[in-house]
């Protein structure tokens, strides 16, 4: 009877030490990231993403920039529009970041962002149509200024 259970440990210590070695699971922080074009992966639409998503924070993906883009009417979501960052106000200066805003309207990226001293957002919607927001910005927290009645809307 003692030699089966000496076997039985035996064998659970091996299965934990493969189990132990052979898991790579990410650290917070640690996982690349960016919104694509039609894609569904994100979630917590209008959300500030920056809450979870943030140096400190449990999740593997810290977002340097991230938001949600909306229609006109600041209930249906605007999806497969497209930010940037620019240099100069109105679309002025070079696109320092161009961000495709996915299939749920949401817009994201772990890829780190040199603000410098202040960018200028713009959204350019599918069909075409352009918005600027006429101030600069250093802060990629975007939901956790437009909130409802200030969302970002594009047609």
């Amino acid at each position: 009877m003692m030699r089966n259970g000496k076997i039985f440990l035996f064998f659970l210590l091996v299965l934990t030490s493969i189990a132990f070695f052979t898991c790579n699971k990410e650290k917070a922080g640690e996982g690349i990231e960016t919104s694509m074009y039609n894609g569904t992966s994100s979630h917590d639409v209008g959300t500030a993403c920056l809450s979870c998503h943030n140096t400190g924070g449990s999740n593997i993906y810290w977002w340097s920039i991230a938001g949600t883009v909306y229609k006109p009417d600041e209930t249906d979501l605007n999806p497969n529009s497209t930010i940037y960052l620019f240099t100069l106000a109105n679309g002025g200066g070079t696109p320092a970041v161009v961000l495709p805003v996915d299939g749920k309207g949401n817009f994201y990226t772990s890829t780190l962002i040199n603000y410098g001293s202040g960018l200028y957002p713009g959204v350019k919607s599918s069909s075409g149509e352009t918005g600027y927001m006429p101030a600069s910005t250093t802060n990629g927290d975007c939901n956790s200024c437009h909130i409802p009645l200030k969302r970002i809307i594009i047609n």
